[in-house]
């Protein structure tokens, strides 16, 4: 390939027509595509080229010389510097337009499926701000060693020190407010304070009460005093807990009580959800209860049917459609969320849920040993029974974390045969891998509807049907 026609450093006029997972808009200069952080499609812009690669460069929108229609005023002061949000730049139904236009390129690009319907994505209903249950502010000293709560700056460990956020639920807000006011009377120098890595808040939107959990390198002294001043700050504090990190490392232990409830209850649908704080919950409760209702009815159960769940979670969609169903099974691996998922299945009444507290990729293929149709046999012959066929799926239901099934899962639920596969993708090219891969074991995906669960963000997610059939 030939040399590119620019160098980092380099400053170019590029006409932005797209926008790219990552939230950066595209354009191409001499032929190379480039990639603009904090462009927006229809702006001629400068760009700044940051990197350059064999066959793109990337760069960073330093000044629009024509602006795009669909661009907005951010009202976030911290945008363009946090790394929170990636779009508020442009207007609310560009993102729906452009959000859309990811999810049908993966899949028709990386998938190479073109065919497949896709839908326009859903909007939220009301305004698309102050919509997420959780948030997960990162602790920092600044020069003069006092405590700042924030998010990670773009591509950087940095913290930037919010004053305000608005994606997240008022409760989270108070919370970090009310952390800041009182850590320098409970943690009283630098050292101490270093202690704090992080605040976890988890609110229900049903009720407004909310979690608090404070991550720690180890168990700091402050930890009960700042419980105490979050409880007399706080009228809607349900619990506060504590668990402990190292540094920068990804995991943080399990969350330990320090004072109140594990737990929140959360509507979808008119129907309760015990939520606890180490577990995984739909960041958008009012999309997250439309999505339940698209995989009740594109799941088609009926009365003498057993639904699979893959990655359950707490039963976001388990135990709707257990309560159609036969039976169901749900597999997950947070022992926090299969407390959760027990317990709401208790309270639903239903009695016909299994739980496996597992890793899908260990459970699967002993399950699918077990409920394959057994082999004629001379022990057969003798009267012995065969694999318990009752648990053979007549509809699975996939929700993975971001990194998708991947072949070996996808190619080992092809094998149970269902009547029909739901998948639920946070991430447009995982989703066309994973279809691609359901399709090649005999599974073609008839639709795809797009649901924006992130307003402000690049992200999108998505719920696929894919239909087969036993033979």
């Amino acid at each position: 390939m030939p040399d590119a026609p620019f160098r980092t450093g380099d400053h170019i006029t590029l006409q932005l027509d797209s926008l790219a997972v990552g939230g950066e808009a595209v354009g191409r200069h001499e032929g190379l595509a480039v990639f603009a952080m904090w462009g927006c499609p229809g702006d001629t812009a400068e760009v700044e080229i940051t990197e350059v690669a064999r066959s793109f460069a990337r760069g960073v929108v330093r000044s629009v010389a024509s602006p795009s229609p669909d661009r907005a005023q951010p009202p976030c002061p911290h945008f363009g510097d946090c790394g929170g949000c990636q779009i508020q730049h442009i207007s609310y139904p560009a993102q729906l337009r452009h959000k859309t236009a990811m999810v049908r390129d993966a899949i028709a690009r990386i998938g190479g499926m073109p065919d497949i319907e896709v839908a326009d994505a859903w909007a939220m209903g009301k305004e698309p701000w102050f919509y997420r249950n959780r948030a997960d502010y990162h602790a920092a000293l600044d020069a003069s060693g006092q405590l700042i709560l924030g998010f990670a700056r773009h591509h950087s460990h940095e913290i930037v020190s919010l004053r305000e956020c608005n994606l997240q639920h008022p409760f989270s807000e108070s919370v970090r407010k009310a952390v800041l006011a009182h850590m320098s009377r409970v943690a009283q120098t630098p050292a101490e304070r270093a202690g704090l890595l992080g605040v976890e808040t988890l609110v229900s939107f049903a009720s407004g009460k909310g979690l608090v959990t404070l991550i720690c390198d180890g168990r700091p002294l402050f930890v009960g005093s700042l419980a105490e001043a979050l409880r007399a700050d706080l009228p809607d504090l349900a619990g506060v807990l504590a668990a402990r990190r190292r540094g920068h490392a990804a995991h943080r232990s399990p969350a330990e009580l320090v004072w109140g409830e594990y737990y929140i209850a959360e509507q979808l649908a008119g129907q309760e959800y015990r939520v606890s704080a180490d577990s995984f919950f739909q960041s958008n409760p009012a999309q997250a209860a439309r999505m339940v209702e698209l995989v009740s009815e594109w799941d088609g159960v009926a009365k003498t049917d057993t639904i699979l769940d893959l990655y359950s979670g707490v039963g976001t969609f388990l135990l709707p459609l257990a309560r159609a169903a036969r039976a169901a099974i749900g597999v997950e691996e947070s022992a926090a969320a299969i407390g959760d998922a027990k317990a709401n299945a208790r309270a639903w009444r239903l009695r016909n849920v299994t739980h496996y507290e597992r890793r899908v990729e260990r459970f699967l293929p002993r399950f699918v040993e077990r409920t394959s149709p057994p082999s004629p046999s001379p022990s057969l012959e003798r009267g012995r029974p065969g694999r318990a066929s009752s648990e053979v799926p007549d509809v699975v239901v996939l929700d993975p974390p971001r990194k998708g099934c991947g072949p070996i899962v996808t190619a080992l639920v092809a094998k149970l045969k269902p009547r029909r596969i739901i998948l639920i993708s946070c991430h447009p090219a995982t989703l066309a891998r994973d279809l691609k891969s359901l399709a090649e074991h005999g599974y073609p995906c008839r639709r795809v509807q797009p649901v924006d669960m992130f307003p402000q963000t690049w992200h999108v997610e998505a719920v696929a049907v894919c239909e087969g059939g036993r033979g």
